[in-house]
């Protein structure tokens, strides 16, 4: 046999290279195929969660971890201040596998919206994570029993829902003493769907409800502005110049009753106003815009504060725990102006309401409240349109989708 040297074998290799360029038209007896090294996994992600205590500030749970508060902030401050996190929430940190930092910090500002800041390349740049969801109209019905809180629960809704029902008529009706058994709500609603399974519901789009004799439509409608607000059939805004009442939930304790019997001084004395009864802390809300004309102590009232109101009308507020505005400041309606309490001469933590209509005290739960705003010809082929696909829709007609040209 043969021996097969170095020398040998080069020489063999040089040789049938020769072949292969000296032949252009042979064809190879076989082909090497070379195979890449499969690159290595991904390192993994580990998720560190902090919920934020009551008093903790971002510099020290930041710092804790070794990252800078200040580079985190500037870099996310386009999206959002990271400085106003909120306690209760909880912040969410991304660690590689070997890693000795985060990499990622993520904070939630709401269910469908999170503000996410990643360090890459050595700086930290923000974005906001938002849900996309699909979405579908749909029909939601219940009648009321006991309250309206615990018939929208059993027909399926959220807190959050129940709450945007309540808003959209708390302008007609307060919730808390009007609502009658036997209302019964009826509403064109989104339906939110995600990876194509039903999340949640979304804005009410269209909602009837019947208390008794007294029936209130809305109509869900953005304007040109971008503001969004809910309108009567007719195209008059549902919101007026003055909340029902001042509590989002609570109880009536005592209504207006000029010869009611007093419970403290024993005797017979007007009361003037309406008391709700709620848990002390529950927040308060001014029930129409206007200028704070008296806040502190005020003898048997105890903490209290009134507003003046545009036109004829005033309002005050009674045995506060804590009073949040200054006398001579301007407030919104539905702005939050102090807590229930039971300061002065009360049983109980509650709040004493009471309104004015041109110096004379007035029912505020039955006094007729003046509206705002009406549609401008502008808006109204939109609303018009949408109304009735609505409307038509809750009465069990199909609604009828429009094709395209191309369709």
């Amino acid at each position: 046999m043969p021996r097969w040297t170095p020398a040998v074998v080069i020489g063999c290799v040089i040789a049938a290279i020769a072949m292969q360029v000296s032949a252009p038209d042979a064809q190879p007896t076989h082909t090497s195929v070379i195979v890449a090294p499969t690159p290595p996994p991904p390192p993994k992600i580990f998720d560190v969660l902090h919920t934020i205590e009551s008093g903790e500030t971002l510099g020290v749970i930041l710092q804790n971890l070794g990252l800078s508060a200040h580079a985190i902030r500037d870099a996310a401050l386009p999206v959002y201040d990271l400085a106003k996190i909120r306690s209760g929430r909880t912040l969410t940190f991304k660690v590689r596998e070997g890693d000795t930092s985060p990499h990622a910090v993520h904070y939630p500002l709401d269910e469908d919206n999170t503000v996410v800041v990643v360090l890459a390349n050595d700086a930290w740049t923000a974005s906001l994570d938002t849900t996309i969801y699909e979405v579908a109209e749909a029909i939601r019905e219940f009648s009321v029993e006991s309250t309206l809180w615990g018939a929208a629960t059993k027909a399926g809704l959220r807190a959050g829902d129940i709450v945007s029902i309540a808003s959209v008529f708390e302008f007609d009706v307060d919730f808390n003493t009007e609502l009658r058994a036997g209302a019964k709500v009826k509403m064109v609603v989104e339906e939110l769907y995600l990876d194509g399974k039903f999340a949640k519901l979304g804005h009410p789009l269209a909602v009837r409800l019947q208390n008794r004799d007294d029936a209130f439509v809305a109509i869900r409608h953005q304007l040109k502005n971008g503001d969004v607000g809910y309108f009567d059939a007719d195209g008059v805004a549902r919101k007026k110049a003055f909340l029902r009442s001042p509590l989002t939930f609570s109880r009536v304790t005592s209504g207006f009753n000029p010869k009611r019997f007093h419970p403290v001084l024993k005797k017979r004395r007007p009361h003037n106003g309406t008391d709700f009864g709620a848990s002390r802390g529950t927040p308060i809300r001014a029930t129409g815009a206007g200028k704070i004309v008296m806040a502190g102590r005020n003898g048997g009232h105890g903490n209290f504060v009134k507003i003046d109101h545009a036109g004829p009308y005033a309002s005050s507020y009674s045995h506060m725990n804590r009073i949040k505005v200054k006398r001579g400041q301007r407030v919104k309606q539905g702005q939050v102006i102090g807590t229930v309490g039971s300061t002065g001469m009360s049983t109980g933590p509650h709040l004493h309401y009471q309104f004015w209509k041109n110096g004379r005290y007035v029912n505020p739960m039955t006094i007729d409240l003046p509206r705002t705003q009406k549609l401008e010809k502008a808006e109204r082929p939109t609303f018009e349109a949408n109304r009735d696909t609505w409307l038509d829709f809750m009465n069990g007609v199909t609604p009828v989708v429009a094709m395209s040209e191309d369709e």
